[in-house]
């Protein structure tokens, strides 16, 4: 009876092992398949942004989400020489599936900004119907403050007189208040980073807010930031290039 009984518990212990196995499995199967709830159901449009970090993205699924995803963010270079490894897929695949696509710059302050600039150029082909050139500044320079405002200045100007039109320009709400305000909030449109309610970047004269960084969608494992527009989808066209000529 003992043994029988050892033989029970040994089996039980199996069984208990080998279904937490499967559950986990089918959790992993699954996971790029499971949504958050609804965002973009406000009176702001709703999109993401995304870089490598995300891998590869399954825009079958992707295009299938409950999420009013009207556009997408898409992190083209970093510094003087890096290329993100997904962006040329990306790029192509959001133009595919529909979504109106930006490209953004990831900036390195103790990094010459002209050659960031060329490096930009150099990697992003941007059409009519794109968003505007993006630039994304969130590091503090070694050489303080003024030298990082000449640097994301300068990178500005560049990409204006390249593109034609004027740049946007990412930051985090501090980093932004603290390194970038007074400089370019006169000039450049701002999206803003800050992971709370509108009151929060209410004296902020924004056109994206970044306000999660918590969103899951179908075919993107594990989760992205979303973002708010301020405005109609004729002010979201606005954002973007409209002539077919670009001096690329």
């Amino acid at each position: 009876m003992k043994a029988r009984k050892k033989f029970k518990i040994k089996n039980l212990f199996i069984g208990i092992l080998i279904g937490g196995l499967l559950a986990l499995f089918v959790n992993f199967m699954t996971a790029d398949d499971r949504e958050s709830y609804l965002f973009g159901h406000s009176k702001y449009i709703f999109g993401i942004d995304i870089s490598h970090y995300q891998g590869k993205i399954n825009w079958n699924k992707l295009q299938k989400s409950h999420h009013p995803i009207k556009y997408i963010f898409i992190r083209s270079t970093m510094g003087d020489d890096g290329v993100d490894s997904r962006f040329q897929k990306n790029w192509k695949n959001a133009k595919k599936y529909g979504y109106i696509r930006g490209a953004y710059h990831y900036y390195r302050p103790n990094e010459n900004s002209t050659k960031q600039f060329t490096n930009f150029s150099n990697n992003t082909v941007l059409k009519k119907g794109d968003f505007i050139p993006i630039l994304d500044v969130e590091e503090h320079s070694k050489l303080g403050k003024k030298n990082l405002q000449a640097g994301v200045l300068n990178w500005l100007k560049l990409a204006e007189a390249k593109y034609g039109v004027k740049p946007m320009i990412y930051s985090g709400r501090k980093f932004y208040e603290d390194q970038l305000k007074g400089v370019i909030d006169k000039s450049y449109p701002i999206w803003i980073a800050s992971y709370s309610d509108k009151r929060k970047v209410k004296h902020i004269n924004w056109k994206f807010h970044q306000f999660t960084e918590r969103v899951k969608i179908k075919g993107i494992r594990g989760r992205v930031d979303g973002n708010d527009f301020q405005g109609s989808l004729t002010d979201l066209g606005k954002m973007c290039i409209n002539t077919a000529t670009i001096n690329q």
